[in-house]
């Protein structure tokens, strides 16, 4: 009775017109990437991914269902995990969907489903809003089985301010003694129709004659008003230090710049805020620049590919990564130009994942730097 009441839902929900933005409908069965394009009343493509422990799906699986995504899997023991990963082409607003049936099965076998969502907003970090159910408890960005009383069950995941990507990773639960079949639902994707104000492809900065420059550049821009600069000295608590008026309306590449005359002693953390004239906005990823009275500048971008990039002036610089436990996380550091060097995450740095601490010495002088890995 319960299936047969969500699938009436489902056809009330189509018939009110509530669009659904990505479809899963059109996703190829048994396949570990797939890109949407064009989808939504504002068109973004969706690119979808799924890694991690992919030979313990059956058969033909992902698989679309009337319910949605459906990741069926056979894991070996507690802890073995995928992850689904979709990235946007641009930042959407407002994102929300469901997950259905994460649960815990008593009797003949002895499974728990554990999943965790995440985001991010061109590499800043969003926390979604997950809703609760009966037959799990939710803890921060985690869900986890606790019985199976209902069939279905829905955990409801909504973020309330723009992002980029979207990370759910689908777990044996510490609860697995008897390993069987098993199975979740991700149903499709709905957003907001408004336009972002603008479209950011670049923001950076540079410690420059007792200054810290900033500058971004922007492809598109519709009905953009102004951008606040704003600085934080720990990446948390930000302040407004200024404010830059955008173009409004462009397609074409629009470049844009700041200087922050007073920088704090040590790591500056700047972000974006893009305002629309309507008070819509953003926020742009962060991007974190050292300071001193030498004016030596050590900055890091988290690139794709488990790979960090450090910009700095500092002569001869050794570098050195560790997670938060101070366990090492690098595995090579490439010198990619004058001032630039790229630093290889090592595969145990990735399991470990989070936040992670750049550790950079140039002669007496040593300088810290963390950032978040996903």
């Amino acid at each position: 009775m319960k299936r047969i009441i969500l699938v009436t839902v489902m056809l009330l929900v189509s018939l009110l017109g509530w669009s659904q933005d990505l479809d899963w409908g059109d996703y190829p069965e048994g396949e570990f990437s797939y890109t949407f394009t064009n989808i939504g009343n504002i068109p973004v493509d969706a690119t979808v991914t799924v890694t991690g422990m992919v030979g313990s799906f059956y058969t033909d699986y992902p698989r679309p269902s009337v319910r949605g995504l459906e990741l069926n899997n056979n894991f070996l023991t507690n802890g073995n995990s995928v992850s689904l990963k979709v990235t946007f082409s641009q930042p959407v607003s407002n994102l929300n969907f469901n997950l259905l049936d994460i649960d815990r099965i008593d009797g003949d076998s002895q499974y728990q489903d554990l999943v965790t969502v995440v985001g991010a907003n061109l590499g800043t970090p969003v926390t979604p809003a997950i809703g609760s159910a009966s037959t799990n408890t939710v803890t921060g960005n985690a869900i986890l089985g606790t019985n199976s009383v209902e069939d279905y069950a829905a955990n409801s995941i909504s973020f309330s301010t723009p992002v980029t990507e979207v990370t759910i990773q689908y777990f044996a639960g510490p609860d697995w003694d008897d390993p069987k079949r098993q199975f979740i639902y991700i149903t499709n994707f709905n957003w907001a129709d408004a336009v972002l104000p603008v479209h950011l492809v670049d923001f950076a900065g540079r410690s420059v004659d007792q200054q810290v420059r900033l500058g971004w550049q922007t492809t598109y821009e519709a009905n953009s008003d102004y951008f606040t600069i704003e600085r934080s000295p720990d990446a948390r608590a930000f302040e407004a230090i200024g404010r830059v008026a955008s173009k409004g309306f462009s397609e074409s590449l629009q470049t844009y710049g700041f200087s922050d005359a007073a920088p704090l002693k040590g790591t500056n953390y700047y972000r974006l805020r893009q305002v629309d004239r309507d008070g819509t906005y953003a926020y742009s990823k962060i991007v974190a620049v050292g300071y001193d009275a030498q004016g030596v500048y050590f900055e890091v971008v988290v690139l794709e590919g488990a790979r960090l990039q450090v910009e700095t002036n500092a002569p001869e610089p050794v570098f050195n990564l560790v997670d938060v436990r101070g366990l090492p996380s690098l595995r090579q550091v490439e010198r990619a130009g004058a001032n630039k060097y790229i630093l290889q995450v090592s595969p145990t740095g990735l399991a470990t994942g989070g936040l992670k601490i750049v550790q950079m010495r140039s002669g007496n002088f040593s300088y810290v730097r963390k950032v978040l890995v996903n």
